[in-house]
């Protein structure tokens, strides 16, 4: 201990230089004595004979089931099955009797849902006959707007041009605006229409026609409006609907063949056909999309609509054609290249190529290649260490 405070106190009384120049000193010797390593990255190619073979070019996306060919047939009535006149297995034709329903509704009820019908159709012609009059008072404006501005030849910024315009505007909008109201006094008539027909006997009626499946009513049985009673199917066809960008939409036309995986099955995918493609997209923040729309080709009855899918459609194809792993493929100087190992040193050597279709995991190369050429498909670089250690005095020493 007195050694090391008698070392500290002459390191206080040496000038500046010399402190300078012994930590320098220190610092050295501290940096010699750290082992180091020696690090050398080799790197290893892996290489692949140019093959013959096919590829696909897909484009994938994801989409939903549009119409499966069923119809949920339910009950319009609120009451107590009283017959059933069919059966699984049996053909319908649209308006077909399928079951007669005994409603529960009292006298009361009845009448407040006739009520509620009249009320609902009054409402009604009241709308159509206010679209009339708006209809009126739009030309009237737009008359009064011609006359005391456009006839006159009044400047945009005189008053009267100003108010017999806008009076004329606001006219024209009211009169547009009508139909909307028009729409939702319609929903109503239907609406109210429908719950009076539920509080009074009746026959359920096929919407389609078809084959009957799924019957789960029989007589006794009690019944809601709405309930669902069987299905009817038949022989419409499975539409798939999907959404894809303007990049892919310029490879997709009428008559390619895709395939369809449903996320709800786990079964294997349906085959299908493109069958329309929208020429006119819809724009969303900027953003232009294309509608699809295809068929499966053997539709399944677990499919129902809105089911979420997963569709690939196979937009070009080739067999028999030379083709390379994707990794293989590099950029270069403006166009595609593969790299070879050159037989004098050993180092990779770009080739220019030109390629056709692009797979998922191969590529057609047209032109560059020829068949069981060897090429680099991929390399991989491992570090190699050598540790050696430098004495305080120049001394080394290593493995």
């Amino acid at each position: 201990m007195k050694k090391i405070t008698n070392a500290w106190n002459w390191f206080k009384r040496i000038s500046l230089l010399k402190k300078i120049l012994l930590v320098g000193v220190v610092i050295v010797a501290i940096y010699l004595l750290i082992p180091k390593s020696d690090s050398s990255a080799e790197i290893t190619y892996k290489t692949g004979a140019v093959a013959m073979g096919s590829v696909e070019e897909i484009v994938s996306e994801t989409g939903e089931i549009m119409s499966t060919g069923k119809t949920d047939v339910t009950s319009t009535i609120t009451g107590v099955v009283s017959e059933i006149y069919v059966d699984n297995g049996d053909t319908v034709t649209r308006g077909q009797a399928l079951f007669e329903v005994t409603s529960g509704a009292t006298a009361e009820d009845r009448s407040r849902a006739y009520s509620n019908y009249l009320t609902a159709k009054n409402n009604l012609d009241t709308a159509e006959r206010t679209k009339n009059s708006n209809e009126s008072a739009m030309w009237a404006a737009h008359e009064s707007f011609e006359s005391k501005s456009l006839d006159t030849e009044l400047s945009v910024d005189d008053p009267i041009y100003i108010q017999t315009n806008r009076d004329w505007l606001a006219a024209e909008e009211k009169y547009l605006d009508q139909d909307a109201i028009i729409s939702q006094a319609k929903a109503a008539v239907s609406s109210s229409w429908f719950s009076y027909q539920a509080t009074i006997d009746g026959k359920v009626t096929a919407p389609i026609s078809g084959t009957i499946a799924n019957l789960s009513v029989s007589p006794g049985q009690e019944v809601t409006a709405s309930q669902n009673a069987m299905v009817i199917g038949s022989a419409v066809e499975t539409w798939v609907k999907l959404t894809v960008s303007e990049a892919s939409v310029v490879t997709i036309e009428p008559g390619q063949l895709a395939k369809v995986s449903v996320d709800a099955l786990s079964t294997t995918p349906f085959d299908a056909v493109v069958k329309r493609v929208d020429e006119f997209g819809t724009e969303n923040s900027g953003v232009v999309t294309y509608n699809i729309y295809l068929v499966l080709s053997e539709p399944s009855s677990a499919i129902r609509p809105a089911m979420t899918v997963q569709v690939d459609i196979t937009t070009q194809s080739k067999d028999n054609v030379l083709v390379v792993p994707n990794s293989a493929i590099k950029p270069y100087q403006g166009s595609k290249a593969v790299q070879i190992l050159s037989k004098k040193t050993g180092e990779p050597l770009y080739m220019p190529i030109e390629i056709g279709i692009e797979g998922e995991s191969m590529t057609e190369v047209v032109f560059g290649l020829e068949l069981d050429q060897e090429i680099i498909i991929s390399q991989s670089s491992s570090d190699s260490e050598k540790k050696s250690s430098v004495g305080l005095f120049g001394g080394a020493g290593g493995k």
